[in-house]
């Protein structure tokens, strides 16, 4: 009995451990309209006490098209660790050609920035932002609209989705 009882212990320690589940916590603007000229970037911030794994997307809301995404480790606030640039920045022109929008459609962006975490792992702490600019006459670029992101929940209050 003992010697199959070590067969099997080595036998699933030599297996390769399965894909780590991981909670995904979603922030996420309202529709923001888009016009010739703008900028978009998207911005995450870790406010928590171990790493974030983040992913940053622009969404065209009329294609359902990613216009863009990005996926950055940021460091807890602190940390000797260097700081990856948290930010992803589209433009109106990616955004108006996304997914072949009908010309009569006018187009209009989501920022997602999503959050993981793993299951039994800490709780990863981010906050996030969208900036809209434009170039004024001389070229310099004004932020016209600042947009706030809020946590995307189903009725229930609970993590969308698990990846695995």
């Amino acid at each position: 009995m003992r010697t199959l009882l070590s067969v099997a212990v080595l036998l699933a320690g030599a297996m390769p451990a399965p894909a780590k589940p991981a909670a995904v916590f979603r922030l996420a603007t309202p529709p923001v309209p888009v016009e010739a000229g703008l900028e978009f970037s998207v911005c995450a911030a870790n406010v928590g006490t171990v790493k974030a794994d983040i992913q940053l997307q622009f969404v065209s809301v009329r294609t359902g098209a990613v216009v863009a995404t990005r996926t950055v480790q940021l460091p807890p606030p602190g940390s000797a660790a260097p700081m990856p640039d948290p930010c992803l920045v589209t433009t109106a022109d990616a955004i108006l050609h996304a997914g072949n929008p009908p010309a009569s459609d006018g187009a209009m962006v989501v920022a997602i920035v999503a959050v993981r975490r793993g299951l039994f792992g800490p709780i990863p702490a981010a906050t996030a932002g969208l900036q809209v600019t434009a170039a004024d006459p001389s070229g310099t670029r004004r932020v016209v609209a600042s947009v706030p992101m809020e946590m995307v929940t189903n009725p229930r209050n609970t993590v969308l989705e698990t990846i695995h």
